[in-house]
């Protein structure tokens, strides 16, 4: 079986893990990392181009391990994955058929944010012991260690607390919706995590709209569509997608 290739149909990458567990990487993946620097290429190509370089991929090694730690805790409670996904907007595993407590699917859900915590801390304490001190107002931009440190920890700490908010299709979706479901049942979990969806897909456009006006081209996190139809209970049967990054 081949390891890796190009998946024409879905424009992707495909290498598979050990396990033989397929990893697709589509091209859209890319496009989070041009965004922030889209001004910037006008002005100091060179500058954009090893920014866009390094966010790619602190991005990637982020979202990966992000969800590496959802497959070894499925794995954990003898459930087993059959793809990972890296895509426009994060990540997705997508697990086999498998008998799981709430609870188990909700650490299952909470392992990749804690991966993201972690790798957070590391990349500040990094950048304290080896280039300033955290407080100081950002990296040098020429400073390549410092801005790279500096970074790996933003983009982590923005990871693990977007994926934590209670909505849909991120990883606090889940891990509310699983820990509510014992007490209220899975329909009415899934609506309270709704709610909540919409609200918050409503609040984000307070970032979003500033960033914009400053020249930053942002996407955040959660999507009004799912979190609506969850709320309202409509829609297809198809489960919601486990577990984006």
């Amino acid at each position: 079986m081949q390891r890796f290739g190009w998946d024409r149909k879905n424009d992707a990458f495909v290498f598979r893990m050990k396990g033989n567990i397929p990893v697709h990487v589509s091209w859209t993946f890319a496009v989070p990392a041009m965004l922030p620097f889209v001004h910037e290429w006008s002005r100091h190509p060179r500058s954009a181009l090893t920014h866009t370089v390094i966010l790619a991929a602190l991005l990637f090694l982020s979202v990966f391990l992000h969800e590496l730690a959802h497959v070894w805790a499925a794995r954990r409670q003898g459930i087993g994955t059959e793809r990972i996904e890296l895509y426009l907007f994060g990540g997705i595993a997508w697990f086999k058929r498998g008998a799981a407590s709430p609870y188990g699917w909700a650490w299952i859900a909470f392992a990749g944010p804690l991966v993201n915590i972690v790798l957070a801390a590391g990349f500040a304490a990094s950048f304290c012991l080896l280039a300033r001190p955290l407080l100081a107002v950002g990296p040098r931009p020429d400073a390549f260690l410092e801005w790279t440190l500096w970074l790996g920890a933003l983009v982590n700490a923005v990871l693990a607390i977007l994926n934590l908010l209670p909505a849909y299709p991120l990883d606090g979706g889940a891990i509310a919706r699983h820990l509510l479901a014992p007490r209220f049942g899975a329909d009415t979990a899934a609506r309270i995590v709704g709610f909540c969806g919409v609200v918050l897909s409503i609040l984000r456009f307070a970032v979003i709209v500033p960033a914009a006006t400053a020249g930053i081209l942002l996407w955040i996190p959660p999507s009004f569509k799912p979190n609506w139809r969850a709320f309202r209970a409509t829609g297809s049967k198809k489960p919601v997608p486990q577990h984006p990054a």
